[in-house]
């Protein structure tokens, strides 16, 4: 096995740079696609990187699997310790069926060293109707318990590939022409106040969720002693982790209608003020300020620009910006209505399609598409449909 310090930085001398880059693509008729088309998107934001970090989630990869859940990991031995993958194996072997395991094919030639990148498609050993939370409680059992291994991802038809490099090398690394999904996003790393190591590129994923992040959430001391009390463990050493927790909790554990869910999750991160509450009419009002109440700790303060991708239960793209939007972010339709893309820039759209119908969602208001199409544009005028739906 090719052994690997996850905290192993990048050789590349070149650190100077301003900001992440995100992208996403949807086709909404769930047609997949080569991962050259994200790469493309990506790479053109050449300025926004520092060969310190970059990953992309896509979604439809596991047709044959797609009632497995696939435990995507990256390894590394400890010394006088059994390997890894073997500690790893043991425990999943214990709570798990193991229907497949493979090793992820990579590139060798692009980096000198890198970590055993391995994967499981696993059926829990549980009570049906449980089985999400106890993936969950697998993913963050490894992350946090077996040393040496780090869980990328665990959904269903699903996978997050990352690590440490620019976005053209961790493309090539994974061999992104070879995969196909009909969701996908992808993310070039510039490291705030955080280290440069494999686990903590982006997406970070639990189950069918990925996020990818623009930004620093300086409420992270907050959100993750609230996440804490709802069985989430942080341990990525990265602001990030705590929004894909969130998320995840309000959407798949809230018991509100998955539109609602979705509306929920968003406004919580990112709430209205006060002063603008205060001018709802009575219905809107009251939900809106029970949600600033309920879910005050999950707040996320600090300029961000985010993209949550998921297919829990039906696949959904999101964008979303903080109330002041001191992060860039741009949704676009193709012509045809067939794609919906997310980026830092206009110019990584058009990159890949030369569509005259993009728009800048407005501070603080998600975007959020399905296969039905947009179901919101991130207008301020958006609210207003939340109240419709409440009625």
């Amino acid at each position: 096995m090719n052994t690997y310090k996850f905290t192993k930085r990048s050789n590349y001398a070149f650190r100077d740079s301003g900001a992440c880059g995100i992208t996403a693509l949807f086709n909404l008729d769930l047609e997949p696609v080569s991962g050259e088309k994200i790469k493309d998107m990506i790479c053109v934001m050449r300025e926004r990187e520092n060969g310190q970090g970059a990953g992309f989630s896509v979604y439809g990869l596991f047709p044959e699997y797609q009632d497995q859940y696939c435990i995507q990991l990256i390894l590394e031995d400890i010394p006088e310790r059994p390997p890894a993958k073997e500690r790893v194996e043991d425990f999943l072997s214990s709570c798990t069926d193991i229907v497949k395991e493979e090793k992820v094919p990579v590139d060798s030639n692009v980096f000198r060293e890198y970590p055993l990148v391995w994967r499981f498609f696993v059926e829990p050993k549980c009570v049906s109707g449980e089985e999400d939370d106890m993936m969950k409680n697998i993913m963050m059992y490894i992350n946090d318990r077996i040393d040496g291994a780090f869980c990328m991802s665990g959904g269903k038809n699903m996978a997050v590939f990352k690590g440490v490099g620019w976005s053209d090398e961790i493309a090539k690394f994974y061999r992104i022409e070879d995969l196909k999904g009909y969701m996908w996003s992808f993310h070039s790393r510039f490291p705030t106040n955080t280290p440069g190591w494999w686990g903590g590129a982006h997406p970070f994923s639990i189950l069918g969720h990925a996020v990818i992040h623009n930004g620093e959430i300086t409420s992270y001391g907050t959100n993750v002693e609230y996440l804490r009390e709802l069985g989430y463990t942080c341990t990525l050493m990265t602001d990030t982790e705590p929004l894909i927790y969130i998320f995840d909790y309000i959407v798949r554990k809230s018991g509100y209608p998955y539109k609602i869910a979705l509306q929920t999750a968003t406004m919580a991160m990112a709430p209205p003020y006060w002063r603008d509450i205060d001018r709802m009419d009575p219905i809107l009002k009251k939900w809106v300020a029970s949600i600033r109440i309920t879910h005050r700790w999950a707040m996320a303060n600090g300029p961000f620009s985010i993209v949550l991708t998921t297919n829990m239960p039906r696949p959904t793209m999101i964008g979303h910006s903080d109330r002041k939007k001191l992060r860039p972010l741009i949704a676009a339709l193709s012509e045809d209505e067939k794609t919906f893309y997310l980026a830092s820039e206009l110019n990584a759209i058009h990159e890949v399609d030369n569509t005259s119908n993009y728009w800048q969602p407005d501070p603080g208001r998600p975007v959020i598409a399905t296969e039905d199409g947009v179901m919101l544009k991130g207008s301020d005028r958006d609210i207003y449909k939340f109240a419709e739906v409440l009625k």
